[in-house]
């Protein structure tokens, strides 16, 4: 009589992790786990506790192949644009586990304090931009942060199937978003100005805030319509633009009544106007007010604000 095959720790863990890569983490149960090694659930829950066990240990084992997969791109040239196409390659391999790893239970406090949990990799980025493009310090994190957020980007159009892409076609687009994010950062503001003219600038002389402003006018409704048509906004219609407020600038009205306390709903929906880059006389018609009215409030709150 043959002997029975035992079913090890180690065997859950390889037919737990080809479970996930074929179907994602929601194919991991113990009835997958027992049809996949015909074997009973006493003997997972005997080695793991409990099927979140399982795939704790799932969770662990992929992330020890990302990290030695997409380590190895450091050994390309240069090494940050090879670990840039290795974590692509990555999710392109393994959409299922990549996806897995880069899932955060709770929002983070940034992108910066995601980017550090979850992909990683910052000392050893941080050493390859300066031996390859002498960059340290604040440049050198500007350049690792805006790589990362081009290929996460890369990365999700990847696993998600929408579209597919070739690795020298990724090679192609993170060597051009270096050479671009390198040209911002090392060039001074009259060289970024050849590029970028100060035509058309924010009321602050921001201009990459009116660029930001005016994309967002472009994705969201009610800005589109007060853009085109000013009108009195409608109490229940300024939750949108506090929100509008929060998705693109650090300072949101939450921060801005925690640090000035003084501050009335109209100091904070004046801010918002003037951010939103509303005009004086737009913001009149928006409040209801005449633009003198406008103009003194914005000044009251620009005192406040530096105070």
């Amino acid at each position: 009589m043959a002997r029975p095959v035992t079913v090890t720790k180690e065997r859950i863990l390889s037919a737990s992790l080809d479970l996930v890569r074929s179907g994602g983490l929601s194919a991991l149960t113990a009835r997958s786990i027992c049809a996949r090694l015909d074997c009973g659930a006493n003997a997972i829950f005997s080695s793991f506790g409990s099927i979140q066990g399982v795939r704790d240990a799932v969770r662990e084992e992929a992330r020890k192949l990302y990290r030695k997969r997409v380590g190895d791109g450091f050994a390309l040239n240069p090494p940050f644009k090879g670990f840039g196409i290795a974590f692509i390659w990555f999710a392109m391999d393994e959409p299922h586990l990549f996806s897995m790893i880069m899932e955060s239970p709770s929002q983070s406090a940034s992108y910066k304090d995601y980017i550090d949990s979850y992909v990683g990799f910052k000392p050893e980025s941080l050493s390859a931009i300066a031996d390859t493009f002498g960059l340290h310090g604040e440049d050198a994190e500007t350049l690792y942060y805006q790589l990362i957020l081009v290929a996460l980007g890369l990365a999700s159009t990847c696993t998600d199937g929408r579209s597919p892409l070739t690795i020298p076609q990724v090679s192609e687009i993170l060597g051009k978003n270096v050479r671009a994010f390198l040209m911002v950062i090392r060039a001074g503001n009259d060289e970024r100005e050849r590029f970028v003219p100060n035509i058309g600038e924010g009321p602050g002389g921001d201009v990459d805030s009116y660029v930001l402003m005016q994309a967002l006018v472009g994705q969201n409704h009610l800005l589109q319509r007060l853009r085109t048509k000013p009108r009195y906004i409608q109490d229940e219609e300024w939750a949108e633009l506090e929100r509008m407020l929060r998705n693109s600038c650090e300072l949101t009205p939450e921060s801005l009544r925690e640090t000035h306390p003084d501050l009335t709903k109209g100091d904070i929906r004046t801010y918002i106007l003037s951010h939103l880059q509303f005009s004086v006389s737009e913001q009149a018609i928006l409040l209801g007010i005449s633009p003198a009215s406008v103009t003194k409030a914005r000044q009251r709150l620009k005192i406040k604000l530096l105070s």
